[in-house]
């Protein structure tokens, strides 16, 4: 009978950590994925160039950027939390713009818009492995631009990124670096 039930809880055990749902930290956005095809992008740290003004949408979009935050993955790891609200068209390419009040601190883009219409939630890798964004102290924005190859942008949004600065040791990263490359999920009740 023991023998029976010391089974029996190995069963259950076994069980409950498969139901176990995986560390949002290490799987990418279906929301982007959604809307872009992709959910990863080519980057650029301290970049030269500079984003334009924000743009209002022409009628058959709407954007708005609703949280822009750092934050931490599941994993502990740090991360930068980005939450918008997206009508949009097919054909525009997503660009992400992180600044500080010194300048262009990294640009993410990639994918190219489907017709869509819901909330996308993602996060970004902000330190790994000996590497990380190089952030500046202070206050930072976030720009979320949708760009026609042929016409520029579509439509942009800035809004300051709240939360704490962490504080980052690392290097800037290399070109095939994780950091800041992959829009992964967003952490689950957070």
């Amino acid at each position: 009978m023991r023998i029976a039930a010391a089974a029996f809880a190995v069963l259950v055990a076994v069980f409950l950590s498969a139901c176990e749902k995986p560390d949002a930290s290490n799987l990418t956005s279906p929301s982007i994925r959604a809307l872009l095809g992709t959910t990863t992008g080519n980057v650029a740290f301290n970049p030269p160039e500079q984003l334009s003004a924000p743009q209002d949408p022409p009628p058959a979009w709407k954007v708005s950027l609703e949280l822009a935050r750092f934050t931490e993955l599941e994993n502990g790891n740090p991360a930068l939390e980005v939450v918008l609200q997206v009508k949009s068209r097919a054909g525009a390419s997503m660009q992400l713009w992180l600044e500080s009040d010194s300048g262009t601190v990294a640009r993410w883009s990639g994918g190219t818009t489907r017709e869509y219409n819901g909330p996308v939630c993602f996060q970004l890798l902000l330190a790994d492995a000996g590497e990380a964004v190089p952030l500046a102290s202070g206050q930072h924005y976030l720009t979320a631009a949708f760009v026609d190859p042929a016409t520029g942008v579509v439509v942009s949004r800035r809004l300051a990124v709240t939360h704490f600065t962490p504080k980052l040791e690392g290097g800037v990263p290399e070109a095939n670096s994780a950091v800041f490359r992959n829009l992964l999920g967003c952490r689950r009740g957070g």
